[in-house]
């Protein structure tokens, strides 16, 4: 055991025999300090060969391999900003009943648990502030964590959009997001939010965004405050925004983001934000998706990205899926490998067609995918029918989605307490059966976000970019990535985690959406490499993954997506044969209703007629005659 204790200690360092003291060296200032490893200390003895502190923020990051720590995804939980938490706890919650805010969040929460449903617009005052304290916190989250993934993979430096277009059903969730993300000194040129639905919305909007420093209109920069007077400042203003419980006058707030009630046709954009907005219709799929995608695509200006967040659900995988290949036409690139920027053809099906025979194709669009797919092959996983995800069969289709753990505020807690809201969940797992109960499992102040994104960036289009493309394009110099391929061995193509790695005594096992375009299963051992197996074991869902290993085979098998269009059109007809069934017992409730009317025989009783008026019309009157 004592061993094993002093072990971490640097090589220089001697203990006496008797293990009562210990002969520490004279160490010298400047070995805890290194100007190239952003402000972190480490002594010399400590550092690994393979490691480095470039990126690295603490101790456990430093024992990683550079590649490693670049291709992890953000791993704080994720917390909602606190003033902006305090605001609706305070200005948007306490008007309310706890209860009836309660009720309306059930009943939205049932609706969209019903298979293949999407969030919609709120209609009344009262679901836009339930919409806000419960549906908020996750499109909040899973937007922050895109967002920051995109950040990352582009570079902090080159991520400073100045014009920016965010479009939901929400108080302009995203940019709250990418307000905290960039700090308070981000002021960007445009700001416009689209806010669909209830405008009582946009009210709360603005109460949201006026707790964000860089929504201040106002800001006079030359008046430079000391630290001690900007810290009373703030307590002061914290003293005052405690006092005021209750309902805001919005219309003398002025904020710098742009509230909008319909989305822009002309203008460009340099990040575009959407939030369940490229399906309203489940039954318009997939001609809603193409279309709504075309019109977001017209206006990203050249170097933008678009952010797609969707459910982590079936339906939103294949609302995510369809956009991908209505945008990247991966079935017109069968050959090529590697992340080449495609050609954007516009309002056209291309099935199969050459470049020279798509006439529709702007000479100076193109598009590649940042996240989270390492390739812009046919998606492994699309079957392109969410209704194939209700059959039988297909409850062991895998999708695409990913999780993040984000911390509740005071007023998401108090929304869940009571009977309404609260989870049934048991104690079968270990020991634990006696815990058993409802609401918050063992006292948990944090949810887990489910979501599923997508992050196209458009290219430049400038003359030597085009050439660029073409000669990459032309010279296909990526060639063929393989099983167990690492693709160019850089984060614009390393594999994507996309299940949580099994990790077992000696080694892990980790799913991979790879460069090859399949899905692959990859086994690091300890014999392997004992960094790497070290790093396999703190690597997580949503991670790339920019490491060999020991085994690296194909994990799944061609889907046979026949079976399942033949399913769905047996499932057609019976609908079809079920409604053609309603349709004749309404018509013959009908003519016998009309002939005992027209002959006056009085043959059917006051009741027999509500029940062959409540066939007919598909509604049962009978209820308010039974309540009587």
């Amino acid at each position: 055991m004592m061993k094993r204790c002093f072990s971490i200690l640097p090589q220089n360092v001697r203990f006496s025999s008797k293990f009562t003291s210990l002969n520490l060296p004279k160490l010298d200032l400047a070995d805890f300090i290194d100007s190239n490893k952003r402000g972190i200390n480490v002594l010399p003895s400590y550092r690994d060969e393979t490691a480095s502190t470039t990126q690295a923020t603490n101790s456990k990051e430093l024992r990683l391999l550079s590649k490693t720590l670049q291709g992890q995804s953000y791993r704080d939980q994720l917390e909602l900003n606190p003033d902006v938490s305090k605001a609706i706890n305070n200005n948007i919650m306490a008007v309310h009943i706890p209860n009836n805010l309660r009720r309306v969040a059930t009943n939205y929460y049932k609706e969209i648990q019903e298979p293949n449903s999407l969030h919609r617009p709120c209609r009344t005052k009262m679901e836009v502030d339930a919409h806000i304290a419960s549906i908020f916190l996750q499109n909040y989250g899973s937007i922050f964590q895109s967002l920051k993934e995109l950040q990352k993979r582009v570079g902090p430096d080159n991520f400073k959009p100045q014009r920016i277009l965010d479009v939901g059903y929400g108080p302009a969730t995203g940019i709250v997001a990418l307000n905290d993300i960039l700090g308070p000194n981000y002021r960007p040129d445009l700001k416009d939010a689209v806010i669909l639905g209830n405008a009582e919305m946009q009210e709360r909007a603005k109460i949201i965004l006026s707790r964000q420093l860089n929504e201040v209109v106002d800001t006079v920069e030359e008046n430079v405050s000391t630290e001690k007077e900007q810290e009373t400042d703030r307590r002061n203003k914290n003293f005052q925004e405690d006092e005021h419980i209750g309902e805001v006058m919005t219309k003398k707030i002025n904020i710098m983001t742009n509230l909008r009630s319909s989305i822009p046709a002309s203008k460009e954009y340099d990040l575009i934000i959407l939030t369940h907005q490229l399906l309203h219709d489940g039954n318009q799929f997939p001609i809603q998706v193409d279309e709504n995608i075309e019109h977001y695509l017209n206006i990203l200006a050249p170097g933008g990205h678009i952010v797609i967040i969707e459910r982590g659900n079936p339906m939103g995988f294949e609302i995510i899926a369809r956009a991908r290949q209505i945008t990247l036409r991966p079935e017109n690139f069968p050959d090529e490998f590697g992340k080449i920027p495609r050609p954007w053809s516009r309002g056209v099906t291309v099935r199969g067609k050459k470049d020279a025979e798509l006439g529709n194709i702007s000479s100076n669009y193109f598009l590649k995918v940042i996240a989270p797919c390492p390739h812009q092959r046919k998606c492994p996983l699309q079957v392109g029918n969410p209704n194939f995800y209700t059959h039988k069969e297909g409850k062991d289709l895998k999708f695409c989605n990913f999780q993040k753990s984000i911390k509740r505020p005071k007023f998401s807690i108090e929304l869940k307490k009571g009977k309404l809201l609260a989870t049934s969940w048991d104690g079968s797992q270990g020991n634990a059966s006696r815990l058993k109960g409802t609401g918050r499992r063992n006292g948990r102040d944090y949810e887990i976000l489910n979501y599923s994104y997508l992050i196209f960036e458009r290219s430049h289009k400038d003359e030597n970019t085009l050439k660029e493309i073409k000669k990459l394009r032309n010279e296909n110099v990526n060639g063929k990535y393989d099983i167990g391929s690492l693709g160019d061995d850089t984060q614009n193509s390393w594999p994507r985690i996309i299940n949580d790695p099994v990790k077992r005594k000696g080694h892990v096992m980790m799913d991979l959406c790879a460069p090859s375009g399949e899905l692959e299963k990859w086994t690091v051992s300890r014999s392997f490499s004992k960094q790497i197996y070290h790093d396999a074991r703190k690597s997580k869902k949503g991670d790339l993954w920019a490491s060999a290993a020991k085994t690296q085979i194909k994990g799944l098998g061609d889907l046979n997506v026949k079976k399942f269009h033949k399913l769905e059109k047996e499932r057609i007809k019976q609908l079809k044969k079920e409604e053609r069934q309603k349709a004749r017992k309404a018509m013959e409730s009908y003519n016998e209703l009309e002939d005992s009317l027209q002959f006056d025989d009085h043959q059917f009783s006051n009741f027999e007629v509500m029940k062959k008026l409540s066939t007919f019309h598909g509604n049962d009157f009978l209820q308010h005659v039974n309540r009587k």
